[in-house]
């Protein structure tokens, strides 16, 4: 069952198949997923409950002509009809599916993924039909924070009359993005991160070679996090010295002009690096910053830290705290998420460096 994959989420799940007993499931569903905590694996585990019969297998689920998807497309030209064959492989391979790895998977030779109002259009004609087995359609719209103005206008209509026996779930990075509109006549369900101990403990079973507190500790609760982390590759000393040179940088760039300079300097080698590059590298600083914030407060013995080179990590801590942690983990997502939507990497690094060093010289009463 896909709900055994995912990994923790346990009151969720329990609430979710105690619905699904009680014949209780609501039609319109909205899943949070901020970053690879199992939105995917939630809504096919929804699916398998309501189209499949006992005794059928979960790989069946998707090829069951009664669950229909909806997903971002990346040009005018892509036709989602068409692409459909290789959206199914690809989460066929992939239950934590990121924006980038879709791109990849689709071969497509756009920039920017959307959710377009023709493909709304077509999931509307697909609930008007009868199903093809039993009583019940389910239709994941994957991306939910990628809808454009008319989709979302178009889904809202859906929803507020939705078909007799039709499901849909909505599967969104961002709860923000999605019209307010569309979150009321939703059951929103925000799913959090996995503890440390669950991603450790899979990652060995995974590859006992593997530094499992580490990426563990890098992953930040997220499994999909933590797979990209493992499929990017461990760059860690390129990393370190890449945000060092970033943090050093920074702090001189309070009090010296030049070091601004250096700062886009910096952010000029960091638009050179390739895609997997600079993804790998915001990963890393995600993991970084974890560590210095795990020593200043005091827990050394959770730190699993070991530098490349001769960076005292005990010289940063101070400057990681309650007041910052919050804007600066922020700051690396949105910098992570706008590479992966194509948007121009010297103004990616630029801002990220420069609105770092501001948050770095803000001070925890």
């Amino acid at each position: 069952m896909f709900f055994d994959e995912i990994l923790g989420q346990e009151h969720l799940k329990q609430m979710i198949q105690s619905s699904l007993s009680n014949n209780s499931f609501p039609q319109s569903k909205i899943i949070v997923d901020k970053d690879g905590y199992g939105g995917l694996l939630f809504a096919l585990a929804i699916s398998e409950r309501l189209l499949l019969e006992k005794g059928l297998k979960n790989s069946d689920v998707l090829n069951h002509p009664d669950l229909n998807f909806v997903f971002p497309l990346f040009s005018s030209k892509d036709v989602a009809s068409e692409l459909n064959k290789e959206w199914l492989s690809y989460i066929s391979d992939n239950k934590f599916p990121d924006i980038v790895g879709w791109m990849s998977a689709s071969n497509s030779s756009g920039s920017q993924g959307s959710v377009r109002v023709k493909e709304v259009e077509s999931m509307h004609r697909s609930a008007s039909l009868k199903s093809f087995y039993g009583k019940k359609k389910v239709f994941i719209i994957w991306g939910g924070e990628l809808l454009m103005t008319q989709a979302a206008n178009k889904l809202l209509k859906i929803l507020e009359e939705p078909p007799a026996d039709c499901y849909f779930i909505i599967i969104t990075r961002d709860i923000n993005e999605i019209l307010p509109t569309i979150k009321s006549r939703c059951q929103i369900s925000s799913l959090s991160p996995a503890l440390p101990e669950l991603i450790e403990e899979k990652i060995k079973a995974i590859n006992p070679d593997l530094d499992a507190k580490k990426i563990a500790s890098a992953s930040m609760g997220s499994w999909g996090r933590c797979l990209r982390y493992i499929q990017e590759g461990d760059n860690s000393f390129e990393h370190e010295e890449d945000f060092v040179h970033c943090l050093r940088l920074a702090f001189k760039a309070k009090k010296n002009k030049d070091a601004v300079i250096g700062l886009m300097a910096w952010s000029d080698k960091m638009a050179k690096l390739k895609k997997e590059e600079q993804k790998g590298f915001l990963s890393y600083c995600l993991y970084l910053i974890r560590e210095a914030l795990l020593l200043s407060y005091g827990a050394p013995s959770l730190s699993s830290f070991i530098s490349s080179s001769d960076f005292d990590i005990n010289k940063l801590s101070p400057f990681i705290h309650s007041k910052n942690i919050v804007n600066i983990v922020n700051l690396i997502e949105d910098a992570r998420y706008s590479i992966t939507r194509n948007v121009n990497a010297k103004i990616v690094f630029s801002t990220f460096c420069l609105n770092l060093t501001k948050l770095l010289s803000l001070k925890e009463d």
